[in-house]
């Protein structure tokens, strides 16, 4: 969503330093609003509010979600005392529209919340996590004005208007931490600077970035991410075609085995369900099977790779939610909970959306008949509003070869197998799993080897 990676909270959650620092960004926001009268609203921004104001349901939610966060001072007021909460739809629609044309600047405070690259987040992430918050953005057509909204904001972070916010990301501090996030380790032991990484211009002040979507999509130097284990061509066999890659430069989250075709969240539970992760296209194929599921924070790398060397069988969107988390990560009835609400939400609901978010599927039939069909999943967190194919159906690609790119923020994305196939995973990839610490797992870099595939064995079969 926008992410950097999540920072639990203390007991007192409403009072946590992470909770500090999206209060102080969000003021900047609120002040900055005040510039925008609701009467010169830009045109995406005004069909939201006759959505909203046109219906009295929807209306009622969203005005409820507002008075839902709970009173503390850090939210209501700015470090001046100047009273800062939301407090109606035209004050919430008029900072929306503060930051449809402003790209995300570097931001210490942002970065500390781990909501780095995902402004709308912040604005929206207190609201999304009430009550009605909850009901009010699952809602199909509140999504469709969301997905206008974010496309339009795509459209400026993809034009040269956006350049203004990248030196910001190239300062001492940040610039460290982008380089960083890209040495997980290095075989030759060499660090490596952030411009011997990516493809980039040292001498411009922006990097040579056309825009700020251009650095966000950055690519990989020739050389630095290459497949662990390649495969030589289609033809099978080749051992090399057990090994599958990981597809994104990403954190272990989660691993799921004999997976349902459906299930439903419970407040404590969040199960996977395929016939809603794959929008009901080839759930056959994968019930009671494996779902291995990853984070990428907003500093790395955002571009997909292929797990496995096959034919794509079907590549396509399917939208969903935007800013959607599990209910039992939101403002709760009593507190004592430290891990809520959720302070980069959707983090913590990592599993629940993927069966709600706006996501890619791409499905492969690999050349490894032990590995048959499987699917890829581009999850969208928060804003993630667009994913790109650089695939289409019908295309031969070898392991490695590059699927497609999130934009605007950090994300999550999912690899699904058959239960025909049983996984040997990597170290890094292996639990023991936690909601609520996966972002102290070491990132996989992409096309290094994630797992490898073997028969299952009949139960007959086996000694």
């Amino acid at each position: 969503m926008a992410m950097s990676a999540v920072h639990v909270p203390s007991r007192d959650p409403l009072h946590s330093k992470d909770f500090k620092a999206i209060d102080k960004y969000r003021f900047k926001v609120i002040k900055k609003a005040a510039d925008y009268p609701i009467s010169q609203l830009d045109p995406v921004i005004q069909e939201f509010g006759k959505l909203i104001k046109g219906d009295k349901t929807l209306e009622n939610l969203a005005t409820n979600m507002l008075k839902e966060v709970p009173p503390t001072p850090t939210y209501d007021f700015d470090p001046s005392g100047q009273f800062s909460r939301i407090t109606s739809v035209d004050h919430m629609l008029q900072c929306l529209n503060a930051m449809l044309y402003r790209a995300p600047h570097w931001n210490d405070d942002a970065h500390k919340a781990g909501l780095i690259g995902v402004p709308f987040n912040a604005i929206l992430n207190w609201p999304m996590a009430t009550k009605s918050g909850y009901d009010f953005f699952r809602i199909n057509g509140v999504n469709r004005c969301l997905e206008n909204i974010l496309q339009k904001h795509g459209e400026f972070l993809k034009s040269a208007n956006s350049r203004d916010a990248l030196p910001s990301w190239f300062a001492p501090g940040p610039l460290q931490i982008l380089t960083e996030k890209a040495s997980p380790y290095w075989p030759d032991g060499k660090q490596k600077s952030f411009d011997e990484i990516y493809i980039t211009d040292a001498g411009d002040s922006c990097r040579g970035f056309a825009s700020w979507d251009a650095f966000f999509a950055r690519k990989f130097r020739d050389g630095i991410r290459p497949v662990e284990y390649p495969d030589k061509n289609h033809d099978w066999p080749d051992k090399n075609k057990d090994v599958i890659a990981n597809a994104c430069e990403s954190v272990a989250y989660h691993c799921a085995t004999r997976v349902p075709r459906s299930a439903q969240f419970t407040l404590k539970e969040q199960p996977y369900s395929l016939q809603d992760m794959l929008n009901g296209l080839f759930v056959d194929d994968f019930v009671g099977g494996t779902v291995y599921q990853a984070w990428l924070a907003a500093e790395c790398y955002h571009r997909w790779h292929s797990p496995v060397s096959g034919t794509v069988i079907k590549a396509v969107r399917v939208p969903g939610t935007y800013f959607s988390e599990l209910r039992s990560y939101g403002f709760p009835e009593v507190y004592g909970n430290p891990n809520i609400p959720d302070p980069s939400s959707p983090n913590l609901s990592q599993r629940y959306i993927t069966a709600v978010a706006t996501r890619a599927l791409i499905f492969i039939k690999a050349d490894n008949p032990i590995i048959g069909l499987m699917c890829f999943i581009a999850v969208g967190m928060d804003e993630i509003s667009s994913c790109e194919f650089l695939v289409k159906d019908g295309q031969k690609i070898m392991k490695g070869h590059p699927l497609g790119s999130f934009h605007l923020g950090g994300s999550s994305h999912c690899l699904v197998f058959g239960p025909h196939v049983s996984l040997s995973w990597a170290r890094d990839a292996q639990g023991p799993f936690s909601d609520t610490e996966f972002d102290k797992h070491t990132i996989i870099p992409v096309n290094k080897w994630l797992a490898y595939a073997s028969p299952v064995i009949p139960r007959d079969k086996r000694e």
